[in-house]
């Protein structure tokens, strides 16, 4: 797995058992994070940067057990050993992308707010329509390929009579078939406090 300065996709915490299979034997590790692409593992067997290895988890009661192949990345002598998935089916890696934008969404920064209106390129072409929205960024539902780190510039109605809010985003993950979740980056302040306002209205209400 990455270093958080290069990670290519996001990461949450995690709490379940990682079956490791390699040459000499199995064992069994707690998985600390869970990310699309790889695993932290709090344990004490003391694998060597570049290690191959076969895994199997589930990350949770009611997914089904994942099955991967990974490398070791790097040791960690206080957190243990980051592997990186070299070798994962699509499905397997979606589902692992679903469970954590299920608990982004449990635990993020900024409260949000229900936002059905369409985005759009800032040259007026369709991404998709958005889903929520915060004073941090929204999650926007397309089928438009757009890469993680990727920034946009976007356009979008936060009512009928108010004028369109342009921001620049970044997209921060993306998730098959869901869309996207983007980060503001640049917005004027007036904007900003419009959209805070936004979400507080509708927390209240």
């Amino acid at each position: 797995m990455e270093k958080a300065h290069q990670r290519k996709f996001p990461r949450v915490e995690a709490d379940f058992t990682v079956e490791c299979k390699l040459e000499n034997g199995v064992y069994r590790a707690r998985a600390l994070t869970l990310g699309g692409g790889g695993l932290l593992l709090g344990t004490a067997q003391q694998f060597s940067p570049g290690t191959e290895l076969s895994i199997n988890f589930r990350p949770a009661k009611h997914l089904p057990v994942i099955s991967a192949h990974a490398r070791v990345c790097y040791l960690d002598p206080e957190q243990g050993a980051g592997l990186e998935f070299t070798e994962i089916a699509p499905e397997h890696r979606e589902i692992i992308l679903r469970l954590i934008h299920h608990r982004m969404a449990e635990k993020r920064r900024f409260p949000r707010a229900p936002l059905p209106t369409q985005v759009v390129h800032d040259g007026g072409s369709l991404i998709g329509f958005s889903k929520d929205i915060s004073a941090g960024g929204m999650f926007i539902e397309t089928t438009e390929r757009l890469a993680m780190g990727s920034k946009l510039k976007v356009l979008f109605h936060l009512d009928e009579s108010g004028s369109a809010i342009a921001a620049t985003a970044e997209v921060m993950y993306s998730v098959l078939k869901l869309g996207v979740g983007v980060r503001f980056l640049e917005m004027s302040p007036e904007n900003q406090t419009r959209i805070e306002a936004y979400v507080a209205e509708a927390s209240s209400g």
